[in-house]
């Protein structure tokens, strides 16, 4: 039998009367419990899914030299076409033309009576691959049954319903049984395993897809548990050859790597035993870790001794909180006691010198009770900075020390004050670095108030531009909407932050004055460039609105009527421009007497000490390294 059966023992059933026709073929047709047909030879002792050659029509032979293909669903029929995949439950009408002009022939008739149970081996074979059809094909043919491919209708007869179990654990257990069988192994993913189990009978022992899904999990979990058990036994039997194989070639180190374990045993008989490298591997990593263990285990007595040892070394050492980890080290391994300890001796130095710094926080912490005796004077400086502190305070308070405020201008203020007299009798700080302490937190404080201020300000469309728009800034800030950290401030305050943002103001007007002006200029400086390069040359003599139409068009003169002014900086570069055309021609050798062209200089020596240059040049001039624009007028 080819592939296995979709039932212990179908109970076998022929397809009929056998039909009359010219020869009785050797094929019995049988059902399987889900009423699927298979057929099966006697004398070749074997069962198939599809239908014989020798059994099939003319019709039925013509139908496969095309690409669709006949299957039943219960007593409905539906065509697919295996290129593109398309159903339907009607006969597509080139397929029926073709038919048509097959003539019909009695198909070979099988035996009229079958045995009872065929030979053994008779079972049915492995369901072929089921066919791909569209979403209402496939609801027909799940509400009557799996859809199999059939050539020509098979005799009627019961239909076996699906094999019924009598508790849950019976199912799970034919389930269970169709994995096995089917050589499900403890990797596979149900998506594997679903196109080789949906068309066995056993696959719907379980009514849902949650409790089949939750059984593979199981069966799945099952055996690799088991595996792993094997594998554990394997290790476990292998384990000890292994250590005295490790034994007879030095042992193994807790550092070492599975290349240099597989270099000690490849030789060696025991790693023929080992089924493959992985589990080589796995043991390997077993040793090393029981191998690391005893090593830091060993290494932990070791370091518990060496603290024990050095503590008591360092105990016996008289030290301050200035000592030097150097003078210690050379008191300690000059000591009998480290000379006659040879673990002590290979203890890291690292190791050492925290110890060192252990105890030296005892040490600091005497030292520190010995200094608090005294703290007394360092105390009474202490309550003289607060005083001085308090004094700047109260200045703050009052209005007199501010953000603005100098060392010179708050002096003259407190130079009789004896709190500042004190000041100059205490150490660290002094009173001036106090003081601009102080005026760094004022600072800090004015600037999160202008902040907010301004943005409250901005909110209600307040400028603050010159001195005459302090009653509406006022006013604004005790406004019911302003906010509190700007209403409560005291009017002082208020005042010069005014003053400051009127200060602000004025400096970014003359800034963006400035800006601008240097715009124009370069602009015109620009404009003068093009002018040089404007092509026809333009007319010095002519004057600016003449030859405005001609030069309008220029990029540069465009920015500049843009521009505030922009038109009255053109009309200097044109008189500027004019100028300097001018002066060149009157430089010229053709307009003056007697002068020579400037290649009838060689006779000058630039070296001449007159002619040098008195001031060397600090800046290249910009317009001179700017990108130009070309013209073509």
């Amino acid at each position: 039998m080819v592939g296995g059966g979709p039932a212990k023992e179908p109970s076998p059933r022929q397809a009929g009367s056998p039909a009359p026709g010219p020869a009785v073929s050797a094929w019995v047709e049988y059902k399987n419990a889900k009423g699927r047909p298979y057929w099966y030879h006697p004398g070749e002792r074997r069962s198939v899914w599809d239908k014989p050659d020798e059994l099939k029509t003319a019709r039925e032979r013509a139908m496969e030299t095309t690409a669709w293909r006949e299957y039943k669903s219960g007593e409905r029929s539906y065509y697919v076409n295996k290129e593109t995949k398309a159903s339907t439950w009607t006969m597509p009408a080139d397929l029926k033309a073709f038919l048509d002009t097959i003539p019909d022939e009695p198909a070979p008739a099988v035996p009229g009576r079958a045995p009872a149970s065929p030979a053994s081996g008779a079972a049915s074979p492995s369901t072929p691959h089921t066919p791909t059809f569209t979403q209402t094909a496939m609801a027909v043919a799940d509400s009557a049954g799996t859809g199999t491919a059939v050539v020509r209708p098979a005799p009627t007869q019961a239909r076996t319903s699906t094999p019924m179990y009598a508790t849950q654990e019976e199912a799970e257990s034919a389930f269970v049984a169709m994995l096995r069988t089917k050589g499900i192994g403890a990797h596979a993913t149900w998506e594997q395993v679903l196109r080789d189990i949906i068309t066995e009978p056993r696959y719907k022992a379980l009514r849902t897809l949650e409790e089949r899904k939750a059984t593979f999990k199981k069966y799945v979990e099952e055996l690799q548990e088991l595996e792993a058990a094997q594998r554990e036994e394997k290790l476990a039997e292998l384990r000890p050859f292994v250590l005295r194989a490790l034994q007879q070639n030095g042992g193994l180190k807790p550092y070492a790597s599975f290349a240099t374990f597989k270099k000690k045993l490849e030789r060696h008989p025991v790693w023929r035993d080992f089924e493959d490298e992985s589990q080589a591997h796995a043991l390997f990593e077993a040793i090393r870790r029981d191998v690391r263990e005893k090593d830091a285990a060993r290494k932990k007595s070791v370091q518990q001794h060496n603290r024990s040892a050095l503590s008591a070394l360092l105990k016996t050492i008289e030290m301050t909180p200035m000592t030097l980890w150097q003078d210690v080290h050379r008191t300690l391994v000059e000591s009998e006691e480290f000379r006659r300890d040879a673990r002590l001796q290979r203890m890291p130095p690292a190791e050492m010198l925290a110890l060192f710094e252990e105890h030296m926080v005892s040490v600091e912490r005497d030292a520190e009770r010995a200094l608090a005796t005294r703290e007394e004077p360092v105390r009474r400086e202490r309550e003289v900075r607060d005083g001085f502190r308090a004094l700047l305070q109260e200045h703050v308070d009052a209005g007199t020390l501010h953000a603005r405020c100098t060392w010179a201008s708050f002096y003259a203020q407190v130079r009789d004050d004896e709190r500042l007299a004190a000041m100059a009798e205490t150490h660290g700080s002094s009173a001036q670095a106090l003081f601009y302490d102080r005026l760094d937190q004022l600072e800090r404080e004015f600037t999160v108030h202008r902040r907010e201020i301004q943005a409250h300000m901005r909110q209600r469309q307040v400028p603050a531009t010159q001195p005459s728009d302090w009653d509406a800034w006022h006013a604004a800030c005790c406004a019911d909407d302003a906010p509190r950290s700007v209403s409560q401030l005291p009017v002082r305050v208020q005042r010069a932050l005014f003053d400051e943002c009127v200060y602000q103001a004025e400096r970014e007007a003359r800034e963006a004055r400035r800006r601008v002006e240097r715009r124009l200029r370069h602009y015109a400086d620009d404009l003068r460039y093009a002018f040089k390069h404007a092509h026809p040359p333009l007319d010095i003599r002519a004057s600016f609105d003449d030859i405005y139409e001609q030069v309008r068009g220029m990029p540069e003169m465009q920015e500049l009527v843009r521009m505030d002014g922009g038109l009255d900086a053109a009309r200097g570069a044109w008189a500027k421009y004019v100028r300097r055309q001018a002066e060149r021609h009157a430089d010229a050798p053709d307009s003056v007497p007697g002068a020579r062209a400037r290649t009838e200089y060689a006779d000058l020596d630039d070296a001449d000490p007159d002619r040098k240059r008195k001031d060397p040049v600090r800046a290249e001039d910009p317009r001179a390294v700017r990108r130009r624009t070309e013209y073509d007028m």
